[in-house]
């Protein structure tokens, strides 16, 4: 099968390549998928810079969420033979989703639901979901309440924004340049604010009426954290996502989560009770079919334009890069 992998770390440009490998044999709670498609995000790109913290050590294939069709299970999988889903890849193993076929375990897999097309669904685990959790399994945000997205033209970010919405929330969302402020009202942020044009806490005060945030979703880390902490509503909550501005996730000490009376979380899609999984499978698939929620994609790069689409990540990108891998009736 071709894989894009490379032997030693540096710019994805100079160190994939495309390579022919063998097929992998599933494990006990895995599926061997053939990848119809795959999320291209930054950890990827850190991934191959030796700057992830989940680095595998080389060679490395990136990859690290596809959509596919299971072609042979392990025992323990969940899923048959033929079925469309949604899943992490092996990445750490050696295993990702940026090849002709991938290791997938089943903790965290769903199936694809019939009317979600290959290029929404690749993305939709580590973007919708993770909001869901975040938002409505941690954060327990409910109707009229304030939330601060910081990176708003990310993928995590600007699903962020569009499920706030959908959920009853105002939306207060930041980018790092003034271009990008449109994208974030696409995506149906209330106020957008410009991280260079002045103090992010003063800002969000001012638009809450001293009160500040009731949530702080960050999917950027140690270059905002400060000030979203100053942002921050007494009693609000703080959800860690990500570190899009740096290479790791922010330090918060208890004293700062002690005197600003708040609560800190974090949210993945693969830690959740099978309870919270189910429900948020049945609520997005409803807001994606009724509309009011859709993955802000953008480009669709062919599985050859799977390098210079890596070079693009870290500001060049509004919502989210998507590899067609293969398709659905090959």
């Amino acid at each position: 099968m071709k894989a894009w992998r490379a032997e030693s770390f540096g710019n994805p440009a100079d160190v994939l390549k495309l390579v022919d490998i063998d097929i992998p044999e599933p494990g006990p709670g895995e599926a061997l998928l053939r990848v119809l498609a795959t999320n291209i995000g930054l950890p990827d790109r850190m991934m191959l810079e030796g700057r992830y913290f989940l680095t595998p050590n080389p060679p490395v294939t990136p990859g690290q969420e596809v959509v596919g069709i299971v072609e042979a299970a392990g025992p323990g999988y969940p899923y048959p033979v033929g079925a469309r889903v949604i899943g992490g890849a092996n990445f750490m193993s050696g295993s990702g989703g940026l090849a002709e076929y991938c290791l997938s375990p089943g903790g965290g897999a769903v199936l694809a639901a019939d009317d979600m097309p290959d290029e929404q669904a690749a993305a939709f685990l580590g973007t919708f979901h993770v909001a869901w959790v975040g938002l409505v399994n941690r954060a327990r945000a409910h109707a009229g309440e304030t939330v601060l997205v910081l990176g708003g033209t990310g993928g995590t970010g600007s699903t962020a924004i569009q499920l706030a919405k959908a959920l009853g929330l105002t939306v207060i969302a930041t980018v790092r340049d003034a271009r990008k402020t449109a994208f974030c009202r696409e995506q149906g942020a209330d106020h957008v604010i410009e991280t260079q044009s002045g103090q992010l806490s003063e800002q969000v005060r001012a638009l809450t009426g001293g009160k500040g945030a009731d949530i702080v979703y960050d999917t950027v880390g140690p270059p905002l954290v400060e000030q979203a902490l100053d942002a921050i509503a007494i009693g609000g909550r703080y959800v860690l996502i990500g570190f899009a501005g740096g290479s790791d996730f922010p330090t918060i000490p208890p004293f700062k989560i002690q005197t600003l009376g708040i609560s800190v979380t974090g949210a993945l899609h693969s830690i959740r009770t099978p309870e919270e999984r189910d429900e948020a499978i049945a609520v997005l698939g409803r807001l994606f079919t009724e509309g009011k929620i859709t993955m802000p994609i953008d480009r669709v790069v062919p599985f050859a334009g799977v390098p210079e689409a890596l070079e693009q990540l870290g500001g060049g990108v509004n919502g989210k890069l998507i590899a067609r891998v293969s398709q659905a009736t090959a």
